[in-house]
């Protein structure tokens, strides 16, 4: 078994077409750089450990590709879209209720709002908002996983595409993370759909107990916490392309960053594979901040807004 990542979805755009109008066509990003290799490296390692503490034998490819999202056609779509939860299905191939823009965000487009789970697009990739704030800076400043895009990347909202671009990536920490500088006319909130933050960081649920996600790919899912090594964590928690970067959380604390699950067992795209699926590796928010201020400049010191 080796770690997947749960890539952002890269969708093929015609020249006509606008990122956020079509993303009906897709494959994995992957970002073949030194830095990548690294990142990867340490939450494999990590998870391995975690794998071994469970008595699960697991052998991690450090350089392994995300897999890109199937996108079955014909009889086959029509048969999973007819077994799947109702639309929206805003990332293809996967058969869940897709979030959509809340009723805050629909007030005040076009401006854009960002908390946590909103869905974005980092340059051509669809990732997920774990949260956004305020750095001790003063700078608006969200937090995303680091393999959804690169420094400089363009970030784009999916709730309020007339905003434009809202930002971009400014930092990679040492941990699978970026922090994106946001526009000073964003309008930030702890409270976005059905995530309400009134806290950020400390320990993890113990095992069994529950932790969730919100994702635009899979939307709210809960599981029980596997086990937990260091700044890694596993749940089993439904989890899939486009979910990377969702906020894990438990009982309106945020608790983590989802960032993976295990290949070769299946990432989560349909109802009707019930509990068969990948578990999900995420990381610490406690570790994630600690690097953001052990590095300084932009996220060092961030609080909810």
């Amino acid at each position: 078994m080796r770690a997947l990542w749960l890539e952002g979805i890269e969708p093929h755009l015609s020249h006509k077409e606008h990122p956020m109008q079509r993303t009906t066509r897709t494959h994995a990003r992957h970002h073949r750089t030194l830095r990548g290799r690294t990142l990867r490296g340490r939450i494999l390692r990590g998870a391995a450990g975690l794998l071994a503490s469970l008595g699960i034998a697991a052998g991690l490819g450090v350089g392994a590709t995300g897999q890109a999202a199937a996108n079955p056609m014909g009889s086959l779509d029509a048969a999973l879209t007819a077994t799947g939860q109702p639309g929206p299905h805003r990332v293809p191939g996967h058969y869940f209720t897709s979030p959509t823009a809340p009723a805050a965000q629909q007030r005040i487009k076009p401006r854009a709002l960002l908390g946590p789970s909103t869905p974005i697009m980092v340059g051509d990739s669809i990732c997920t908002l774990s949260v956004a704030g305020i750095d001790a800076a003063g700078n608006k400043v969200g937090i995303t996983a680091a393999h959804c895009g690169v420094p400089g990347s363009p970030v784009r909202s999916l709730d309020a595409p007339e905003a434009g671009v809202i930002g971009k990536v400014v930092k990679f920490g040492n941990l699978d993370y970026s922090v994106i500088r946001l526009r000073p006319d964003v309008q930030l909130t702890r409270n976005y759909g059905r995530v309400a933050l009134n806290r950020i960081g400390g320990p993890v649920p113990g095992v069994p107990n529950a932790a969730c996600k919100t994702g635009v790919a899979t939307g709210t899912k809960c599981g029980p916490v596997l086990g937990q090594l260091g700044q890694t964590f596993v749940s089993h928690i439904c989890a899939s392309l486009g979910d990377s970067g969702a906020p894990v959380y438990a009982g309106g604390r945020l608790v983590g960053m989802l960032n993976g699950g295990f290949q070769p067992l299946p990432s989560c795209t349909t109802p009707l594979q019930g509990p068969l699926h990948s578990p999900a590796v995420s990381t610490t928010w406690d570790a994630i901040a600690a690097d953001m201020n052990a590095l300084g400049g932009s996220g060092a010191g961030f609080r909810l807004p």
